[in-house]
C-alpha cells in the first residue's frame, strides 16, 4: 500500500452548508454571548416548545420538512440544506412557519427582534418557492414563550423576485469567501499528492505504523497501536492522515492529546511537512481559562472589550487565514489582540476552516464542552488520532462522573440566606439529605455508602434547587454571590446530566470526608459504553501510545468487547544502549516500606557513584519520597537534590526541568512521583538524563474508587485487581522508564526496585525491549553491572 505517492481523487461533490451556518456567517453581528445566563435544559425546552406549537396546528400542516437547494451557477458547486419547521401546503399562497422559542416576555419581542430569524425564514421560503415554482409565498415567524406557553406570530409576504434577490445577496459574499477556501483546498491537495515523507528515510517500524494508520482510515475502522519511543509515532500518524485528506477520504483531522507536550510535538510534525512542500492549515485549541485576555473569565461585553462587537470584527480577523498556515497559541493571541477579539472564540471559528485541529480529549469526548459546531449538525468524515491513549480511560471516567460535597452546599446556603431565603431553603433540603447519608455512614461505621441505584431523593432536591436557581440567574442581576451560585449551579447540572447516563457500569456513593463533610458522587466505572457515542462522531479512530500494554486491557476500557486491528511495534533503539537492572531483594509493599528506606537510599547512592550525570528517581507517593529524602540527605549534598512538590505551577515545573542540563559538572538527582507531571511527556535527550530509578510497581493508592473498579471487573471477567491496580500501576512504570532513552544515540541505566518485578505476573507485561534485563540483589552487584556498562563504548 503506497501512501507516499497516492493521487488525489476528483473532487466534484458540492460544498454543503446549512441555512443556519450560511445566515450566521454573512449576517451575524454584535457582541459575543449577548443575553446572559440561559437555563441548563434550554435546548431540550426549545425542542419541546417547537413540538408543542407544531402539534397545535391544523390537519394538513407539514412539519420538519427537509429541503435542499443546489445554488445555480455556483463555482465551486454549493448546496444549501435545511429543515422547515412547518408548512401550510394547502394555503394560497403557501405559508411556511419558522418557530423560535424564548424566555423573554413577548411584550419585548417585536417584529425586528432578530434579523437572523427572518433571514433563515426567507432562505427556506426561497428554497421552497424554487422547488415548487411558486410565484409568491408567505412567512410566519412565531415566537413561543417557554414559561407562559403563549405565542406571538409575525407575517410577511414575499414575491419570487424578492426572495431571489435576498438569497442571491446572501449567497454572493459566502461564495466569495468559499472560493478562497476552495482554492486553498485545491492547492492543499496538489501539495499532498506531491508530498514525500519529510525525513528522507523511515525509522524502523515507522513506515509500518504509517501504513497501519492509513489502512484504518481507508477501512473506516478503529485501531490500536503500541509504538515505543523512537518509532516517531506522531509523524507516523499524521503523515498518512494528511495523505487521506488529499484523497478525499476525510474532511478534517482531530489530533487529540492530554498534555501540552503532545500538542507541541504535533505542531512540529505538521511544520516539518510544510517545510517539505505541504500546504495544510492547523489550529491548536487552548482552554478558555488559559488563553483569556481578561482573567478571571468574564465574557460580559460590558466588561470585556474582546467580547464587545466580536462578530463585527471576527470577519476581518478571518482574512488572516491567507498569510498563515499554523494557528498556534502565539499566532492566535497576536491576531486576536490586533482585532480586539476573544482569542478562544476566534480559535473555534478558525477551526471551521482549517484541515487539522490539535486539541485536548475533552473537545471530542466530554459531554460538557465538546465541539457542538462539528458534531451536532454534521456527519462529516473525521479522523480522530488519539495520542497517549493510555491516559484516556481515567480521563473519560472523570468526564462521565459527577460529584457534590456537603461543605459547599452548607457554605452557599449560609451565603444566600440573607439575600435569597427561598433558594437557601432548597439548599437546606440538599444538605439535609447529605447529612442523613453521613449519619448512616457513621451508624454503620463505614467510610462510605455504596448504592447501585440512583439516589432519587437527592436528585429530586438538586433538580428543585436548579429550577429555583435558574429563575434568579436568568434575571442576570449583579450580586457578590452570583459567581459562587453559578459555579454550584453548573455542578448540579453536571450531576443531573450524569444521572441520565446512569447504568450498570455506574455506581452512586457517599463518602465521609474529614470531621463533618461528605462527598456524593456518581462514578463511571467502565468508560467504554460512554465513549461509544463520541467515537461514532468519527469515521476512523486510531488509539496510539508508547505504553498501550497490555493491549486487551485498553481495548476493553476504550471500545469494549468489539475487536479491532492492533499492532505492537518494537523499540528501534539498540538494546545495548540501556542497562536494565531489577533489584529483587527490596520490598516496597506497604507493610515493609519503613524497612526499605535505608536500602533504597543506599542503592541510589551506588547508582549515582557509578557515573556523574543527571538522574531521576520515581516514587509511588510523596510520603514515600519524603521518607527516603531524609535518608539521602545523610549521604548526598543537598545542592544536588531536586524534589518535586505537590501542585507545582508551570513556572516551577519548567525551572525543575531546566536544571537537567547536559553541561552539569556535578551529579543532579531529581526525585518525583510516578504518574505525576514529570512521569511522562518530558523529553530529556542525551546527557540531560542518563539514569532512572523506579521505586515500586506503581500501584495506585488504595482507595474507594479503585476498589469499586476491582469489584466491577471481578464480576465482569475475574480480573479486578489487574484492572484496578496492577495494569494502571505498571503503565506508570513504563512511562517513567521511557524518559531515559529518547534517541538512537542515548545511553542510560534503568533500575527497578521491587521484588515483585521478577514475579511472572509482572514479567509477562514486560515490553520486548526489556528482554535483556539483569537481576541484582545488593549494592555490590549494582556497582559491578553499572561499571561494566559505563566502561563499554
Amino acid at each position: 500500500m503506497d501512501i507516499d505517492h497516492a493521487s488525489p481523487m476528483d473532487v466534484s461533490q458540492p460544498h454543503r452548508v446549512s441555512v443556519r451556518s450560511l445566515v450566521e456567517f454573512v449576517l451575524q453581528a454584535g457582541d459575543l454571548t449577548p443575553g446572559g445566563f440561559q437555563r441548563r435544559d434550554r435546548a431540550q425546552l426549545g425542542t419541546q416548545g417547537h413540538q408543542r406549537v407544531q402539534r397545535s396546528r391544523p390537519e394538513g400542516y407539514e412539519t420538519e420538512v427537509e429541503i435542499i437547494c443546489q445554488v445555480e451557477g455556483a463555482d465551486p458547486p454549493l448546496e444549501v440544506r435545511g429543515r422547515i419547521d412547518g408548512i401550510y401546503a394547502g394555503k394560497v399562497p403557501v405559508i411556511i412557519e419558522e418557530i423560535k422559542t424564548t424566555t423573554l416576555s413577548l411584550e419585548l419581542v417585536g417584529e425586528e427582534h432578530n434579523r437572523l430569524h427572518w433571514a433563515q425564514a426567507q432562505c427556506y421560503a426561497y428554497m421552497l418557492a424554487r422547488q415548487q415554482q411558486l410565484g409568491e409565498i408567505s412567512v410566519h415567524l412565531t415566537y413561543y414563550q417557554l414559561d407562559t406557553k403563549e405565542e406571538k406570530t409575525f407575517e410577511r409576504h414575499f414575491t419570487w423576485t424578492e426572495l431571489e434577490t435576498f438569497f442571491t445577496g446572501l449567497v454572493t459574499p459566502y461564495l466569495a469567501w468559499f472560493r478562497k477556501v476552495h482554492a486553498w483546498q485545491a492547492r492543499r491537495d496538489r501539495s499532498i499528492a506531491q508530498l514525500e515523507f519529510p525525513y528522507g528515510e523511515y525509522r524502523p517500524g515507522q513506515r509500518d505504523m504509517a501504513v497501519a494508520v492509513y489502512r484504518t482510515i481507508r477501512a473506516n475502522d478503529r485501531s490500536y497501536i503500541q509504538s515505543p519511543t523512537g518509532v516517531g509515532k506522531t509523524i507516523a500518524s499524521l503523515f498518512p492522515s494528511v495523505k487521506a485528506l488529499g484523497l478525499g477520504l476525510a474532511e478534517k483531522i482531530f489530533y487529540l492529546t492530554a498534555k501540552t507536550s503532545g500538542r507541541l510535538v504535533a505542531e512540529k510534525a505538521l511544520e516539518d511537512m510544510r517545510q517539505s512542500g505541504l500546504y495544510v492549515r492547523s489550529v491548536t485549541l487552548t482552554a478558555r481559562e488559559k488563553i483569556c485576555f481578561c482573567p478571571p473569565v468574564n465574557c460580559d461585553p460590558q466588561v470585556c472589550i474582546f467580547a464587545r462587537g466580536y462578530f463585527d470584527k471576527v470577519k476581518l480577523a478571518l482574512e488572516e487565514l491567507d498569510p498563515h498556515q499554523a494557528f498556534t497559541r502565539p499566532v492566535i493571541e497576536e491576531i486576536a489582540r490586533k482585532y480586539e477579539i476573544c482569542p478562544f472564540e476566534f480559535s473555534l471559528d478558525l477551526a471551521l476552516w482549517v484541515d487539522c485541529i490539535i486539541c485536548d480529549y475533552n473537545y471530542v469526548f466530554d459531554p460538557r464542552v465538546y465541539l457542538h459546531r462539528f458534531f451536532d449538525f454534521n456527519s462529516e468524515p473525521y479522523i480522530f488520532l488519539v495520542d497517549e491513549a493510555h491516559n484516556l480511560p481515567d480521563q473519560a471516567r472523570a468526564m462521565y462522573s459527577a460529584e457534590l460535597d456537603k461543605g459547599t452546599v452548607l457554605q452557599l446556603q449560609r451565603r444566600l440566606k440573607p439575600h435569597l431565603p427561598a433558594l437557601a431553603k432548597k439548599l437546606g433540603e440538599i444538605n439535609k439529605i447529605l447529612l442523613e447519608k453521613r449519619k448512616a455512614c457513621q451508624a454503620e461505621d463505614k467510610p462510605a455508602l455504596i448504592e447501585r441505584e440512583l439516589p432519587q431523593p437527592l436528585i429530586k432536591a438538586i433538580r428543585e434547587f436548579s429550577r429555583k436557581a435558574e429563575d434568579w440567574l436568568v434575571l442576570n442581576h449583579a450580586a457578590e454571590f452570583r459567581q459562587e451560585l453559578l459555579e454550584f449551579y453548573f455542578l448540579c447540572g453536571n450531576y443531573l446530566r450524569t444521572a441520565e447516563y446512569f447504568d450498570t457500569f455506574y455506581v452512586s456513593y457517599f463518602e465521609r470526608k474529614g470531621q463533618a463533610d461528605l462527598k456524593a458522587k456518581l462514578f463511571c466505572i467502565d468508560p467504554a459504553p460512554m465513549l461509544a457515542v463520541p467515537l461514532e462522531r468519527s469515521q476512523s479512530t486510531v488509539f496510539f501510545s508508547a505504553t498501550l500494554l497490555p493491549m486487551d486491557y485498553f481495548m476493553k476500557l476504550l471500545t469494549g468487547p468489539a475487536d479491532h486491528p492492533r499492532r505492537i511495534f518494537q523499540s528501534p533503539f539498540p538494546q545495548e544502549n540501556v542497562c536494565l537492572l531489577i533489584h529483587d531483594r527490596i520490598s516496597t509493599k506497604y507493610a515493609q516500606r519503613a524497612e526499605s528506606y535505608a536500602a533504597i537510599a543506599e542503592a541510589i547512592e551506588t547508582i549515582l557513584a557509578a557515573r556523574v550525570g543527571n538522574y531521576l528517581v520515581y516514587f509511588p507517593s510523596y510520603v514515600y519520597l519524603n521518607a527516603v529524602v531524609e535518608q539521602l540527605k545523610e549521604r548526598l549534598t543537598e545542592r544536588g537534590l531536586l524534589i518535586q512538590e505537590p501542585g507545582m505551577k508551570e513556572e516551577a515545573r519548567d525551572a525543575f526541568l531546566a536544571r537537567f542540563s547536559s553541561s552539569n559538572e556535578e551529579t543532579l538527582l531529581g526525585l518525583a512521583v510516578m504518574g505525576g507531571v514529570f512521569g511522562e511527556g518530558i523529553d530529556l535527550v542525551g546527557e540531560r538524563l542518563i539514569g532512572v530509578v523506579i521505586v515500586g510497581v506503581g500501584i495506585p493508592q488504595l482507595g474507594l474508587e479503585r476498589d469499586l473498579i476491582k469489584e466491577y471487573f471481578d464480576r465482569d471477567m475475574g480480573s479486578g485487581f489487574a484492572y484496578a491496580y496492577q495494569y494502571p500501576g505498571f503503565n506508570r512504570v513504563l512511562q517513567a522508564t521511557g524518559r531515559v532513552i529518547r534517541t538512537e544515540t542515548d545511553r542510560g541505566v534503568i533500575v527497578l526496585i521491587d521484588d515483585r518485578f521478577t514475579n511472572a505476573r509482572y514479567r509477562h507485561l514486560f515490553p520486548a525491549h526489556w528482554r535483556g534485563y539483569q537481576v541484582v540483589q545488593n549494592t555490590r552487584e549494582i556497582r559491578d553491572k553499572l561499571t561494566d556498562f559505563w566502561d563499554r563504548k
